[in-house]
C-alpha cells in the first residue's frame, strides 16, 4: 500500500512539474483594460485608424510584414463592426491606434552580478533565461479633441517556435480579447 501511495504521489508531482514547465500562450498573457472614466459614448458612431501609413517597426520580420499588418487591420475592422461602430476613411468620431513594443527580457536573479562570484549551476545563465516580451497597446482617441477615451494593454512572452500563421492567429486573438472590454455602440 505504501508503494502504491508513493507511486501515486510521484505521478502527481511529475504531472505538476510538466504542467509548470510548458508556458502556454494563454498562461503568460496579461490584458489590462483601462477605460477612461466619465466618457459619454453616445456621440461615437464611427472610427478610423489613427496615424494611417505610419508604422513603427518592431524588428521582427513577421510582425513587420504588410501581410501581418493587413490581417490585424481587417480583424480590427470586423471587431469594431461587431461592436456597432462603422469604419470610415474620413471625418471619424474616434481614432483607434495600435502600438506594438518588443523588448528583450532576462531572468533578473541569474543575471544579477552578486551571483557571479559563486560557482552554482543554478545561477548560470543560459538561452532559457532570456526571451522576447511583446506588448500591445490599443488606444481610442476622440478625433475632434485628441483626448484619449479608452485604452487597453496586453503583454506576453513571444513564442520563438511559432510559424507565421500561428503568430497572426494569436495576435488577432489578443486584439479580440482586448476589444471585448470596449464599450458597445448603442443606437
Amino acid at each position: 500500500m505504501k508503494t502504491m501511495f508513493r507511486v501515486a504521489a510521484l505521478v502527481i508531482i511529475v504531472a505538476a512539474l510538466a504542467g509548470c514547465s510548458q508556458k502556454g500562450f494563454n498562461t503568460n498573457l496579461t490584458i489590462e483594460p483601462n477605460p477612461t472614466p466619465g466618457v459619454d459614448w453616445t456621440p461615437y458612431k464611427n472610427w478610423s485608424f489613427g496615424r494611417q501609413g505610419e508604422y513603427v517597426p518592431t524588428g521582427l520580420p513577421d510582425l513587420d510584414s504588410p501581410e501581418f499588418r493587413k490581417s490585424v487591420g481587417e480583424n480590427t475592422v470586423k471587431l469594431m463592426n461587431d461592436l456597432g461602430y462603422t469604419h470610415v476613411d474620413s471625418d471619424p468620431d474616434m481614432l483607434i491606434m495600435l502600438h506594438v513594443l518588443v523588448e528583450e527580457r532576462y531572468d533578473e536573479v541569474k543575471m544579477n552580478p552578486a551571483y557571479q562570484d559563486f560557482d552554482m549551476q543554478w545561477a548560470q545563465a543560459s538561452s532559457e533565461d532570456t526571451w522576447s516580451e511583446g506588448s500591445l497597446f490599443i488606444f481610442a482617441i476622440d478625433a475632434k479633441t485628441g483626448k484619449q477615451i479608452w485604452s487597453s494593454s496586453a503583454k506576453a512572452e513571444l513564442d520563438k517556435q511559432s510559424n507565421f500563421e500561428t503568430k497572426k492567429k494569436r495576435f488577432n486573438e489578443v486584439v479580440t480579447r482586448m476589444l471585448a472590454d470596449f464599450p458597445k455602440h448603442t443606437s
